[in-house]
Formats: structure tokens, sequence, C-alpha cells
């Protein structure tokens, strides 16, 4: 009997590495080769119910863990959107000489609070955001920036945060003054969420036939993910983790 509770203890070992070594390519073999590993122990109680009851629970996992997230429109709730001027951060680092900053610009910040429908067990490995932001310039025309962030491994049902800027100079050369930006120049926010290709969320500002008022003006680049901004160090545990460029 001291001999069997050896040998079990072992097999449990030896299953534990096959499960987290399991990958789709190698799932049959290595099930198999368990199944075989415990067929050739000495006898004991029951073998053939846990062989059995082993390749039932292994094979569910699997299956289960391979099953891909699926999202339709509608799965992704933008819950606000809030437009915020905010000033080029302070940093303070050693062995260097502090310099005074004594008109620190102004960025454009919006910000976007979301939350994806579905399995908390689950992640979305990517969501691409494409943000529009619409002004009036100098000489009162529509002007419509745009930028696509990738935001990767979403959990569903968790309260989750996007933000993107626009840059101070990019803000002086549509409205004119490169000393301070003010909210209100901000005209329209239009925001689609993609999944593989598929609309599964967004929200405008703008309603009824102007919902989409972007597509009326055109577009251009103008609109940067927080990792191409002083804000990249900053809140990081609140917003979505984002792809690299």
């Amino acid at each position: 009997m001291k001999f069997a509770s050896v040998r079990k203890k072992f097999i449990f070992d030896r299953i534990g590495l096959y499960v987290e070594e399991l990958t789709v390519v190698d799932f049959a073999c290595r099930a198999a080769e368990a199944c075989h590993f415990v067929e050739n122990l000495p006898n004991y109680p029951m073998k053939n119910l846990f062989i059995a009851t082993f390749v039932f629970l292994i094979s569910s996992s699997f299956l289960q863990a391979q099953q891909p997230v699926q999202l339709q429109v509608g799965d992704v709730d933008v819950k606000k959107m809030e437009v915020e001027a905010q000033k080029t951060p302070n940093f303070q680092a050693g062995d260097v000489k502090t310099k005074s900053v004594p008109n620190p610009r102004d960025w454009l910040e919006v910000e976007v609070e979301f939350s994806v429908k579905g399995n908390s067990d689950q992640v979305v490995p990517e969501l691409l955001f494409r943000y529009y932001i619409g002004f009036k310039d100098q000489s009162g025309s529509g002007r419509v920036l745009t930028g696509d962030i990738k935001h990767i491994n979403i959990v569903p049902g968790e309260e989750t945060y996007s933000a993107v800027y626009v840059a101070p100079s990019t803000l002086g050369e549509i409205t004119g003054d490169f000393r301070n930006f003010r909210e209100g120049a901000v005209e329209a926010v239009g925001l689609e969420i993609y999944y593989n290709g598929v609309i599964v969320g967004g929200k405008s500002t703008e309603s009824g036939s102007r919902a989409k008022f972007w597509q009326a003006l055109g577009t251009q680049p103008g609109v940067l993910g927080r990792d191409e901004t002083p804000f990249a160090l900053l809140w990081i545990d609140r917003y979505a983790e984002s792809a690299k460029k």
C-alpha cells in the first residue's frame, strides 16, 4: 500500500507536467503518452476509471481553452467619453540639473470608459479603437483628426479605460493658439471599436445623420496613443494595455 501511494503521487506529478506543457500540436500524443504511462504501472484499484476521468477532464479543458472569443455588435459597451485639457507632465529625475518650465503646454485628452460582455474566464486578445476628433480650424472649416489604438488582453466584465491625446503643436496649428487650449474647441468626438475587422461597439457625441461626422469631412492623422506621449508613465493600471506600434 505504501508503494502504491508513492506511485499515485508520481502519476499526478507527471500529469501536472503534461497539462502545463500541452499545446494544440501535441495534445493527442501527450494524452496518449500519459495514458500509456498509467497503463504500464502495476495494477491498483480503479485504474481504468482514473484513466477515463483523466482523458475526459484534460480533453474538456483543452477544448474549452481553445474556443475563440466571440463578440457581436454591441458587445463592447462604451459608457462615457470625457474631453479634457492636460498640461505636459513635470517629471523629476536624479543626477540632472532641475530646469523650470514656466509655461507647460496643453494637450487634449479624450478618455473612454468601456466594458466587454462575456465570460470573465476568457480574455479578448485584441480590440482596435479608432478615434475621431472634430474641430473648427482658424478659417472656420471643419477638421477631423483620427488615430488607431490596439488594446490587448481585455478581460470581459471589468470596468476598463482607454485614452488618446492630441499634441500641443497640432492643437496650435488647428486653433491658431499655441499657448492655451480650451476643451470647447472640440466640436465632436467619435469612436469605432473593431474585433477581427467587425465593428462591435462605438460612440459619438453627435446623433442622427451627424453621428458619423467624419465621413462627410474626411480625416487626417493626429490622434496619439498614450505610449506616444509623456503620459505613458502615468496611471498605468487604469488603462487597458496597448500593443506596441
